[in-house]
């Protein structure tokens, strides 16, 4: 695909997300040439936000909701950790066997055996208070990626696809009904959760506090208003790329589509880093991939790249 094609900046932003870009963002949306990496150490401010006022002049009907299959109640923070996998604060030990076993097949698949991993840990809601229904086993593998390659970019991107074909190819691989997810952390990376659990030695890392997953001190109506407003431009891109044609258009669909993917996580980091699990973005970010638009963002980008590159 063509990425050195210009296009007007007031396009792009507007199908983005809004009119409310400093300079930071419109860095990050690569409109200077800025990598996201470097907006995301950036502290973004909030975008939007509705003030009670405002909440209370915003109406949602129950159906247009209900739709898009997301309920805020879902957040709830729980009185216990989830009982089938934690006994007085201590890992099942089948559950914590049985991860153990996953992780080391995956871990063969990496192909770098030249490197040992640092630990191998349980984090997520599934290792916290706010676990629900929806819930899965982030299972992290931990590695220095400096002692795989200097390439540490290369690095990641090889572990990435390496990690997203396992899980596509295991997507039916449950424990007590949740799916078992696996991601390959950098041990140098910065993590953010408040509930660390390692398989390799059987103890907390970082123990979860009840307290400290406290129930949605969030305007229900900002999540509902940013959740719905995503909805609709992600639809929107989504129908473009089915219908449309033009070589030009669908490459400039491609590109508010990543640009727009690229927004939302670095919307939810930041509210990761400053409010924690119960952020009101990082909700919004977690309702997007519940109703999989998440997933529909990188449906368009192949769809996109598919009929450009197709003969007919």
């Amino acid at each position: 695909m063509n990425t050195t094609r210009q296009y007007s900046k007031s396009d792009i932003e507007a199908a983005v997300l809004n009119e409310h870009f400093d300079a930071a963002a419109r860095s990050s949306f690569g409109l200077t040439g800025e990598k996201l990496d470097d907006y995301c150490h950036i502290v973004d401010e909030e975008i939007d936000e509705l003030d009670d006022t405002q909440a209370q002049e915003t109406s949602f009907t129950k159906g247009e909701w209900a739709r898009n299959n997301f309920d805020l109640s879902s957040f709830r923070p729980q009185t216990q950790l989830h009982p089938k996998i934690w006994f007085n604060g201590q890992m099942n030990s089948r559950v914590r066997l049985r991860l153990l076993d996953i992780a080391d097949d995956f871990i063969k698949t990496l192909e770098v055996d030249w490197v040992e991993p640092k630990d191998i840990i349980l984090t997520g809601s599934l290792a916290n208070y706010n676990w629900s229904k929806f819930s899965d086993f982030d299972l992290h593998i931990v590695i220095d990626f400096e002692e795989v390659d200097d390439r540490v970019n290369f690095v990641k991107d090889y572990f990435d696809s390496k990690k997203k074909l396992w899980n596509e190819q295991h997507g039916n691989l449950k424990i007590y009904g949740f799916p078992v997810e696996v991601y390959v952390q950098d041990a140098n990376e910065f993590h953010t959760a408040s509930g660390v659990y390692s398989l390799e030695l059987g103890q907390w890392l970082k123990k979860p506090e009840k307290n400290s997953i406290k129930a949605i001190q969030l305007n229900k109506f900002y999540i509902k208003e940013k959740v719905l407003k995503f909805i609709k431009l992600i639809d929107e891109l989504s129908d473009e790329a089915d219908t449309e044609t033009d070589e030009q258009k669908l490459e400039e669909v491609a590109l508010k589509a990543n640009a727009l993917f690229k927004r939302i996580k670095a919307m939810r980091r930041e509210s990761l880093k400053s409010k924690g699990e119960m952020g009101s973005n990082n909700i919004v970010f977690k309702a997007l991939r519940r109703t999989g638009h998440i997933g529909k963002l990188a449906d368009i980008k192949m769809k996109t790249y598919d009929k450009i590159f197709s003969i007919r």
